[in-house]
Parts: structure tokens; sequence; C-alpha cells
């Protein structure tokens, strides 16, 4: 089974991530990961913690999300607002896809801070954005309980019998996504005014196809060829 560890962005409340903590070790995931969550280590956090005081001993701090992602080879985030530049998918999907992955492949799931949920730059940060339907009248679900529902549709996911190709970590892939979308940057086919969303659908694009080592390479050759071209194509019409 892949290693799979919550990432709580910005978390806002300490009992929230005790609870967290208690969730994860309900269902079985690996750890817990906190990108700048203020002063978190409180008697509140570890009473919530009942039975997974474990957990918050060992849990990682980290600076920056970025950080918190570079050994991940698939990065669910999970977002509760509609109308998305790139589609969601659903928590039993997700469970699916995870599943599927080689044994001890580094996961991690992405979660925002309580009033705000992750922002449109952390969503981008992401291989996949995972929806939980909820009813319209009330769409908020509290930290803890979102992670409950992940973590029980990871739980039911069967493993295939095959061994999928091991994929390349989040930093190397992200470095090849960066080269690439440069690359179209310098060929005209992406601007400054719209690299951002329209780059998020090529990054959601390899992200479900779950970039391998070669394929990273690949990638960063087709980067450089279509640099290569363009700046042959600038240097011709010099004067």
């Amino acid at each position: 089974m892949p290693k799979i560890r919550a990432v709580l962005v910005r978390p806002e409340s300490p009992a929230n991530i005790g609870a967290v903590a208690r969730v994860l070790m309900n269902t079985g995931l690996d750890g817990l990961d906190l990108v700048e969550p203020g002063d978190w280590r409180t008697i509140e956090a570890w009473r919530m913690a009942w039975r997974a005081e474990d957990i918050l001993e060992q849990t990682r701090v980290f600076e920056t999300l970025a950080q918190a992602l570079e050994d991940a080879v698939y990065v669910a985030g999970f977002a509760g607002r509609t109308g998305m530049r790139v589609e969601p998918i659903a928590p039993k999907a997700m469970a699916s896809e995870v599943a599927a992955l080689a044994d001890d492949a580094p996961v991690a799931l992405v979660f925002g801070c309580e009033s705000t949920g992750l922002s449109e730059k952390d969503l981008t940060r992401c291989h996949r954005r995972v929806l939980i339907p909820t009813d319209e009248r009330q769409s908020s679900l509290n930290l803890a309980q979102a992670v409950m529902i992940a973590g029980y549709e990871l739980l039911l996911a069967e493993s295939p019998e095959m061994t999928p190709p091991a994929r390349a970590p989040n930093k190397d892939a992200e470095q090849a996504l960066s080269k690439l979308e440069q690359a179209f940057l310098d060929v005209g086919f992406l601007t400054p005014d719209n690299a951002a969303p329209r780059f998020a659908e090529w990054r959601e694009l390899f992200g479900r196809a779950g970039l391998t080592p070669r394929e990273v390479q690949l990638v960063l050759a087709l980067a450089r060829k279509i640099g290569n071209a363009a700046r042959i194509v600038k240097e011709s019409k010099k004067p």
C-alpha cells in the first residue's frame, strides 16, 4: 500500500490538528504534515488526539507547501468550492488511483485551513483536485471530517494485482512542468497574462497521467526543443 500522509495547510485550530491525528490512526494513514501551523502544540491538540499521540509527536512541520510535497508522487488537494477550471474528482475515484500506485509510493492528501480552504495557488501544486459531495444547505465540512472521508475511501480501495510503474517525485515533475510552461511562453502558445490558468489544465493532465522518471526526462527534452526553436526564430528576425 502507498505511504499516505495528510498535509494540513495553515490549520487554525490545534483541536482540529489533534482530531486529524486520531483520524489518521483510525484509518491507517501514515502520518501528518503541517504547513505554517502557528502555535499548535497545545493540551487541546493532545486531548483530541486520544490514543494517537504518537502521530502528533512525529508530525513534520514545513514553511511552505512546496517543501511538504517534494517527495510525493501523487498529490490530492481537497477543495469544497465548485466552478473550478480543473474538474475535480470524487474521493472514491481518488482512492482507486492511490490504490493503483506502487507499494511505498509517497502520497500527500492536502487540506486547507478551516475558514478559507486551499487557495488556487495551493491547488496548482496538486495532481488531482478532490471534491467531497455535500448537501447544498451546508457545503462546509469540519477538517477532521474531511480527512476521515478520504481515509475511509482509501481503506475500502483495493490494490490491483499488477505492479504499476514508479512515479517521479513531485519536485522532479514540477521542474519539468515549469520548463515546459516557460517554453510555451517562449513560442507564444501562452502569454504572461494567461499562463497560470491555461497551464493549470496541463498540470492536471500530467498529474492524472502520473509521470515516471523517464517521462520527466521526455518533458524536459520537449521543453528544450521548443525553447531552442523559439530562439532560432527570434535570431532569424534580427536585422
